[in-house]
């Protein structure tokens, strides 16, 4: 009896054990997933507190998840202290196409797993001659509840193909050593582990020792390495019938503009290929956080302000002369249509047949910096406005058919329109013909313009300041010197004077 006692007592010990290691072992968090390199491929992103092995499981049953795929890791910086400080990702290759997966995250440390809840998505429709419907909008931060709650009722309603956030994301995702950041990633992850949530770089991820980390780390983009290079912000995929664009318009505003000539020779390249497919792709589309042009009452690069507009005069011409029929931008937290413009000058009111590029900002998810209210006077190339405090929007991007786009805005709080246009455009294409970018010759939206290098004309400044400082403090130093030269050689002379004057007594 003694024995059997002393063996319940061990098992009884070693449950307890196993119960305490398990319990020990965090589930994976902040699932979110993003296309991949290709359509038949889904990558699957999400955080860990400890340096643990990741897998995901799926399948096409939910009860049998048969399939799996390890996951690689990176890890957050020192500054990131406050965060889960690993980051995984793992790539799902050889999908079924339109085909709907189930899936969850594990980790494993040795015998112990802890596992996420199970989340589903469905994987890319390629027809191209379809009905294709997004999510967009930007600026959105923890605190906009009203919006989380209503794109997940949107996402529920199966009937969108991915979510576009334009930049800024959290307020900040480094704020409070990373905490922010696993904020935002926890309540996104009902609608982002469901649906792809693709995403372009802001102004707001731009803070820390390490510019961008958070960006980088947290999402995966197609086409690029992860995490994700500085020098490789900026991807495009096709989706039914429109090619999307990601371009990142802080390289104007950081690393001395390294980038600019990087990123806008891929550009050029991606729109010369985008053009040869337009009878598979018909719509362009790009998005960028900050915009070309607005009516805000502000001194962002957008207003027209001394010593702005970097984004619209170096991609202007490029995105005109390539035809990009729409560009979405953020950053203003505020919503504005305009009408088809160039260089400033109204083009057209109206969207048929377009003959330039159309500009929507949609900057107005909700974030803690609130509303930014728009100029009490606007240029005519502004169609509409919406600038409320409080009253958070987002937009609604559907693609009916290879002639018909439709766009709107909507209110987070009930569902409601403020704002909708249709463009319609028979004639896709580049906006000016005949434009040859072959050889050295050619076009000037063919080359990047000169990038301003702001950090290397300041520390020339400085050193020319410095050099002119340095020379006006030598030519005092010198005439002080002169002066005091001339002022001994008069007393010299003086007492020579008097010497003589007293030896002649």
């Amino acid at each position: 009896m003694g024995g059997k006692m002393h063996q319940l007592k061990m098992y009884t010990i070693g449950v307890m054990f196993v119960l305490t290691t398990v319990s020990c072992l965090e589930r994976p968090e902040q699932v979110h997933i993003s296309y991949g390199d290709t359509p038949d491929q889904m990558v699957v992103l999400w955080s860990t507190l400890e340096d643990v092995k990741g897998v995901v499981q799926y399948g096409e049953d939910k009860e049998q998840l048969t399939e799996q795929q390890n996951g690689s890791a990176t890890r957050l910086t020192l500054e990131s202290w406050n965060a889960r400080q690993y980051m995984h990702r793992a790539q799902l290759k050889k999908l079924k196409a339109k085909t709907k997966y189930f899936y969850k995250v594990t980790s494993v440390d040795g015998t112990t797993t802890a596992a996420s809840r199970i989340f589903s998505f469905t994987t890319m429709d390629v027809t191209t001659a379809r009905r294709a419907a997004f999510l967009v909008y930007g600026d959105l931060g923890v605190e906009g509840k009203e919006t989380f709650s209503r794109l997940q009722q949107e996402v529920d309603s199966g009937d969108y193909d991915s979510i576009w956030h334009i930049g800024d994301f959290a307020y900040d995702m480094q704020s409070n050593g990373g905490l922010v950041g696993d904020q935002f990633m926890r309540a996104v992850e009902n609608i982002a582990a469901n649906i792809p949530y693709m995403t372009s770089p802001g102004n707001h991820e731009i803070a820390g020792a390490e510019e961008f980390l958070h960006y980088r780390t947290r999402f995966s983009t197609p086409g690029t390495p992860w995490p994700i290079p500085l020098n490789s912000m900026w991807y495009s995929y096709n989706v039914g019938p429109v090619h999307f664009i990601s371009y990142s318009t802080e390289v104007y505003f950081t690393h001395d503009q390294n980038y600019v000539c990087e990123q806008y020779d891929w550009l050029l390249k991606d729109l010369l290929q985008a053009n040869q497919n337009r009878g598979s792709q018909p719509w362009i589309v790009a998005m960028g956080h900050r915009p070309m042009y607005c009516s805000n009452n502000n001194i962002d690069d957008c207003t027209g302000r001394i010593f702005s507009g970097w984004v619209r005069r170096s991609l202007e011409d490029l995105f005109h002369v390539q035809g990009v029929d729409l560009v979405i931008e953020a950053h203003e937290h505020s919503y504005e249509r305009l009408f088809p413009l160039y260089k400033g000058n109204l083009v057209r009111t109206d969207y048929n047949n377009l003959t330039t590029t159309v500009h929507v900002i949609s900057g107005a998810a909700g974030n803690k910096e609130g509303s930014n209210s728009m100029a009490s006077s606007f240029k005519p190339w502004s169609a509409y406005r919406h600038d409320i405090v409080g009253d958070n929007t987002y937009g609604r991007l559907v693609v009916h058919n290879s002639t018909h786009l439709y766009w709107d805005q909507v209110r987070a709080v009930n569902g409601g329109v403020i704002d909708s246009m249709w463009l319609v455009q028979y004639n896709h294409g580049p906006f000016v013909s005949n434009v040859d970018c072959g050889g050295k010759g050619g076009h000037s939206s063919c080359h990047c313009p000169t990038p301003f290098h702001y950090l290397t004309v300041a520390i020339c400044i400085l050193v020319a300041l410095v050099m002119v400082l340095v020379g006006i403090i030598a030519s005092v130093v010198m005439w002080r010197r002169r002066r005091r030269n001339k002022t001994y050689q008069l007393m010299s002379t003086v007492a020579d004077e008097d010497n003589d004057s007293l030896l002649s007594l």
